[in-house]
């Protein structure tokens, strides 16, 4: 006789949601860090586009040029604002997934303890029985070894 768990199903599905609840924070972490890379890319072109135009120049300006770059540096802070607002939503998703994956491992972890008691509790309970067969058969002999003597 072997041993088994009534809720090996309910355990496997619990596992493959574990699986999946990691991969989905893998993926909002992923997805952080590339918001995060995107912000920080526009921060740097910003700033050195910035440098650029402070540098010391020779000869006339052209005012339309200027009028142009104040015009992309405000629609740069426009978007380096969106890219704040776009890193905060990837870490709340990175929070939301991350608590996620913590439920799921608890309720893997219930299973399993579970299925270790069940099994401790089945090794015993065969231990008993093979103790009380081996008993009873011990006894047998015993009595058919009296009756000979």
């Amino acid at each position: 006789m072997r041993f088994v768990f009534r809720l090996e199903t309910p355990l496997r599905l619990a596992r493959h949601a574990e699986d999946r609840a990691r991969r989905e924070l893998g993926f909002a972490v992923a997805a952080l860090e590339s918001r995060k890379q995107e912000l920080q890319s526009l921060r740097d072109e910003l700033e050195s586009e910035t440098r650029a135009q402070e540098a010391p120049r020779s000869g006339e300006i052209w005012i339309q040029g200027q009028n142009l770059f104040l015009d992309w540096t405000r629609g740069q802070r426009d978007r380096i604002r969106q890219g704040h607002r776009e890193v905060e939503e990837a870490e709340a998703a990175v929070a939301r997934a991350r608590a996620v994956l913590v439920e799921k491992k608890r309720g893997v972890e219930v299973l399993e303890r579970l299925r270790e008691r069940r099994y401790a509790q089945w090794k015993l309970e065969r231990s008993r029985k093979e103790l009380a067969e081996g008993s009873d058969v011990a006894g047998r002999r015993w009595m058919a070894q009296r009756r000979e003597a």
